[in-house]
């Protein structure tokens, strides 16, 4: 942070002076949609929630600030905000990944080094990370990019030395052995990238689709899929970065799922005439636990798993504090804890992946805790709240 702030003085009146320092109010936290491109698989995809932040790594020996208002040559007259780089940062810590970044005094600014095993290489290559948003290549640091509520932020290793940034678009829904066709483009241009592949996301790995062809001059492709439930696509190219994930419900037949009707009068009901729920998962946190003030949690995870028939609208999430005889609870529009009535859970969306994490402006305070996560379906029906798995209490001393 800077040792002293710059005053604005202004002629208020004829015997006073209004000065305006140059700080301004904290900003609240933003949830963006992340995607981390590493040099073998996606290592992250999901909506993360950050602000800004002033940290140390192994590299940058010190700590130091990585805040519109701070980096660059803002010199603290710009809007306080979270950016590209604490996004990725917050995303690593929540995934368990590997994460360095230099401190460049010139630029005054972070410079990414790894992430995972992805680090960053000299000559001949000079394989560096690079980001994007909303598909648009940034000329400033990763500290010094406002981001607003929803923005794509994408990060890429090698990410300068690569031609395309592959966007992957197609129909939400299928059946199983029916054809589709996918559309494959330079979300920077959108231009119709031909020659490209489409496999399935497994745990990060895109795993080429049996018997798919490539897009062809058009960008497009068919693909058949071959088994019901919810799949995970994604394209990739040499030379290019590969795309975004896009999420197809896969039905068989008339099985009521993914918008399908049911079957009609004269052919055979589908073997589960009543589909199998799906389940939310709260990772991290176990009943019961007491944290310590210095290790109390401040990333909030999640995980979905879509049952039988069903497809995932969306994912929701409640925190409840109790502390003095009163409660609370935390808004995701103001990003902080609002008076409540006791026992009233007050949920907020954390977008629609099947996994997710949250990153709270602090540590949680002392206090008695509830976690609840929810998901909701195309109709709108939630998942059951289940003690120890979607309902969780803990305390902060």
């Amino acid at each position: 942070m800077h040792a002293a702030r710059r005053l604005l003085c202004l002629l208020a009146g004829p015997l006073a002076l209004l000065c305006l320092s140059g700080a301004t109010a904290q900003a609240a936290p933003v949830t963006v949609q992340l995607r981390v491109e590493g040099s073998a698989k996606t290592l992250y995809e999901g909506p993360i929630t950050t602000e800004p932040e002033t940290f140390e790594t192994a590299e940058s020996k010190a700590p130091h600030p990585c805040n519109v208002k701070e980096n660059g040559g803002n010199e603290g007259f710009a809007a306080e905000g979270g950016n590209p780089t604490t996004a990725l940062r917050d995303a690593a810590l929540a995934a368990g990944l590997e994460f360095d970044a230099g401190w460049s005094s010139s630029l005054h600014d972070f410079y990414i080094t790894q992430v995972g095993t992805d680090i960053e290489g000299g000559p001949p290559n000079y394989e560096s990370w690079g980001y994007a948003v909303n598909y648009a290549t940034a000329n400033v640091g990763g500290c010094q990019f406002q981001l607003a509520p929803g923005n794509e932020v994408l990060w890429a290793f090698n990410y300068f030395n690569l031609t395309h940034l592959l966007s992957l678009t197609g129909p939400a829904t299928a059946g199983v052995g029916t054809p589709v066709t996918l559309h494959v483009t330079d979300g920077r241009t959108g231009e119709a990238i031909a020659g490209a592949s489409i496999g399935e996301d497994l745990a990060g790995v895109t795993t080429p689709l049996p018997g798919a062809g490539t897009t062809d001059a058009a960008g497009n492709v068919t693909v058949t899929l071959t088994h019901a439930g919810t799949v995970k696509l994604k394209a990739q190219s040499p030379g290019a970065v590969r795309s975004n994930g896009l999420t197809v419900c896969v039905h068989n037949g008339n099985d009521g799922t993914c918008g399908a009707p049911a079957s009609v009068k004269g052919l055979p009901e589908p073997a589960l005439t009543h589909p199998t729920p799906s389940t939310a998962e709260i990772l991290g946190l176990t009943a019961g636990r007491v944290f310590a003030g210095r290790s109390a949690p401040r990333i909030l995870r999640g995980a979905v798993t879509i049952g039988t028939g069903e497809s995932l609208r969306d994912v929701r999430i409640s925190l409840e504090r109790q502390a003095a005889g009163r409660c609370f609870v935390f808004s995701g529009v103001r990003g902080r804890f609002v008076r409540s009535r006791c026992g009233r859970p007050a949920f907020f969306s954390v977008g629609d992946s099947l996994s997710f994490s949250y990153l709270l402006p602090a540590r949680l305070p002392a206090g008695r805790y509830v976690y609840d996560i929810e998901a909701l379906d195309d109709a709108g029906a939630a998942t059951a709240l289940v003690s120890g798995t979607s309902h969780v209490v803990f305390r902060v001393r």
